[in-house]
């Protein structure tokens, strides 16, 4: 088994982690963002959707969701040493984020995919 050294890693795998998770959160608030977009008046469009207030809530929830765990990610990241050392074992952390965020955005993204299933069922 070699070392991180003997395999010439520059630390990059940490900074990819890191962006992945980025543009994960910023796909996540696009959607929302859409999902909240649809038509003011009730009734006015054929495909079926929820009221303006619930999808508010969403996009608010969504927008909380992504708020927390983006800090997550960046308190994590600047105390780890941009993801190069563990300060609790010196050695590299093994993810950037911690198991409780990604089951997190898992089980938020299966909450607003539920209501979505729910809004075109009930309508």
């Amino acid at each position: 088994m070699s070392s991180s050294d003997d395999r010439g890693d520059s630390g990059l795998q940490p900074e990819r982690t890191l962006m992945s998770w980025q543009r994960s959160l910023a796909l996540v608030i696009v959607v929302s963002l859409l999902y909240l977009r649809g038509s003011l008046l009730p009734g006015e469009g054929t495909v079926p959707e929820a009221p303006l207030s619930v999808r508010i809530a969403v996009a608010v929830f969504l927008l909380l969701l992504c708020t927390v765990l983006g800090t997550h990610l960046w308190t994590r990241w600047r105390r780890t040493g941009n993801g190069s050392t563990d300060p609790g074992t010196g050695t590299p952390p093994l993810s950037v984020a911690r198991p409780w965020a990604m089951v997190t955005l898992c089980v938020g993204v299966c909450v607003i995919s539920g209501l979505l299933v729910l809004t075109v069922l009930v309508s």
